[in-house]
């Protein structure tokens, strides 16, 4: 019962939020749901004058409604006759439905501006978290809430609406049946309550079904993506047969929560008509020997009733969906809240300024788990100065990259830009100011010049042209069947794994870096495409700041520089010569290895 509380708690404050946003819009759905309440129900009021004129029976001490009906024709001078009021109940009918499209169009509206909102502002929350916390999404995971879960909560919105439009009308529907027979509506009413009352124990069971079914998506969502991400290594190792399956497991839980889900949903609606039938009939019993009992009106009365048994039905169905619907909302809330406290931090307010060195002071990081990644790292980059970076799997190689982009916080220690804390310095002018290119080359389904503006619109023409030729991949764009506007494919799959890398090293370069990070670029090149890509880079030499992080010892060469990592630490630090004259140094060992 305590759950079930919290749950109605929170629901209640989602519904407010909602009305709160959107104020305007719920004001008019209640007016609109009210008028359409009184027009169906002074329609169906009207028919007991219509049918006392059919039958010629007299008007005189009949209900309000058709006093107020009779009224309404001698205000605009109309016959009270039988043809007219035909007429009078059709355009009341057909002005009511006018009504209600209008209200489920604002409505729609509602829900539709609800989710653009929520998705955009979700996923800018995502995009704006730390490197850490996107490095810990799961695949599949983000997509499902995006899509999903945020539909499912818009229908939240839609739902109040429902409740409005269903409780306006069933108020005035009821006020018409009150005024013709008000025994017998709040006999009704509380029929209805009672009824409420005896299936809400379906909704809060109904709600845990749908909590562990939602649950149960994101899982599936996630494991699909992973499949689809390793379909070759699941293909190569022959093991289709066990993913399917554990796959299989999934779906079939998620099948029994929602075959729960309906058979707890579907226990409550069609129970309403046969109760609202024998209710009926237990009335016309009571009521039809009494005093003064009047067929027409008792009639009216029944179908006012049938009407509100259909309103007390849609709220209880409502009203359960919404509770159904709270756990995908819930789950869109903690997505939210979890990239709030995970927000990258910005820095300060300086400006990136490069004029003399870059310098790593004594700096430490470790990852989540406690593995130290660096430690005590003190080295400094010339402007201008290539800047090789070399050292065994794990020596630390990358986070150095990482640290230097500022996807991570230091431990301790600092990076310093002419002496300025680089902590100082606004984030997004300072990766303005560097480029990247990793080994794991990220390509868009589109063109090549699309992909080298990479969604930035102050990059030109022009810089994408040079950006290409600086990269040397002029050459092979001329000869794509519509140059710098082919559509390359999925992931750059119509070129080579050369010339990817190639794209990818023009769009790092077509945003004027003043310094550029190579992590690993030329690893999965074969010995052409390295040597096109290495005379790119030497090409940069004395323009370009380079730190290249390399696998292949013929990369950095021709560096200015080497450091040579080990656990975390610059094991040594030299010119290629001045390290290979030194027979005891590590780098020596490493290469005359490689070399013989």
């Amino acid at each position: 019962m305590f759950v079930s509380s919290q749950k109605l708690e929170f629901t209640s404050k989602v519904i407010h939020k909602g009305i709160k946003n959107y104020k305007g819009k719920f004001a008019l759905i209640i007016f609109l749901g009210f008028l359409a309440g009184l027009l169906g129900g002074v329609g169906i009021g009207a028919i007991i004058p219509l049918f006392s004129v059919l039958m010629g029976q007299s008007l005189e001490g009949v209900d309000m409604v058709t006093k107020t009906v009779e009224k309404i024709f001698v205000f605009f001078n109309v016959p009270f006759t039988l043809f007219f009021l035909a007429v009078f109940i059709v355009l009341l009918f057909a002005v009511k439905a006018l009504v209600q499209f209008s209200a489920r169009y604002v409505n729609g509206r509602v829900m539709a501006e609800f989710e653009a909102k929520l998705r955009s502002d979700l996923f800018n929350k995502t995009l704006g978290a730390d490197w850490s916390s996107l490095l810990n999404q799961k695949s599949g995971f983000l997509e499902r809430v995006l899509m999903n879960d945020i539909y499912l909560s818009g229908q939240i919105l839609e739902l109040t609406a429902n409740l409005i439009l269903f409780g306006t009308s069933l108020m005035m529907y009821a006020f018409i049946a009150f005024n013709i027979s008000a025994n017998i509506t709040l006999l009704t009413i509380g029929f209805g309550a009672v009824l409420f009352f005896i299936f809400r124990p379906f909704y809060y069971k109904t709600r845990i079904i749908m909590r562990e079914a939602s649950n149960t998506e994101k899982t599936i969502a996630h494991y699909l993506s992973e499949s689809i991400l390793n379909s070759k290594a699941i293909k190569v190792f022959g093991v289709e047969n066990q993913v399917a399956e554990k796959a299989q497991e999934q779906f079939e839980k998620l099948r029994d929560f929602r075959t729960k889900a309906v058979l707890y949903r579907t226990s409550v609606g069609p129970s309403f008509e046969p109760l609202g039938l024998a209710f009926a009939m237990s009335l016309f019993i009571i009521f039809h020997k009494t005093p003064g009992f009047n067929a027409i009106s008792f009639a009216a009365v029944i179908y006012l009733v049938q009407k509100i048994f259909y309103f007390i039905e849609g709220i209880q169905g409502n009203s359960q969906k919404l509770g159904e619907l709270v756990p995908y909302f819930q789950s869109v809330l903690d997505y939210r809240s979890l990239a709030l406290a995970k927000k990258e931090t910005v820095g300060g307010s300086l400006m990136f300024d490069f004029e003399r060195r870059l310098t790593f002071d004594n700096v430490k990081f470790s990852y989540e788990n406690g593995a130290m990644a660096v430690s005590g790292l003190n080295f400094s980059i010339k402007k201008g100065e290539m800047v090789g970076l070399i050292g065994s799997s794990g020596s630390g190689k990358t986070t150095i990259a990482d640290l230097l982009l500022r996807l991570f916080r230091l431990d301790s220690g600092r990076i310093t830009l002419d002496g300025v804390n680089a902590d100082e310095i606004d984030l997004k002018s300072w990766r303005k100011k560097i480029g990247y290119v990793s080994q794991d080359i990220f390509l868009l389904n589109d063109t090549v010049e699309n992909n080298i503006r990479f969604f930035d619109k102050s990059v030109s023409k022009k810089d994408i042209t040079e950006a290409v030729e600086a990269a040397n991949a002029d050459s092979f764009v001329k000869k794509l069947s519509q140059g710098l506007n082919t559509v390359i494919g999925e992931r750059g799959v119509k070129l080579s794994v050369g010339q990817r890398q190639r794209i990818a090293l023009a769009r790092a370069l077509a945003r004027n870096p003043e310094i550029l990070i190579l992590d690993e670029a030329t690893s999965a090149l074969d010995n052409k495409s390295e040597l096109m890509v290495q005379r790119a880079i030497e090409n940069l030499k004395g323009k370009v700041t380079v730190l290249a992080i390399a696998h292949r010892l013929s990369t950095v060469m021709n560096s200015d520089k080497l450091l040579v990592l080990e656990k975390g630490k610059i094991l040594e630090e030299g010119t290629p010569g001045q390290l290979l004259k030194d027979k005891d140094s590590h780098f020596y060992k490493i290469y005359n290895i490689r070399e013989s």
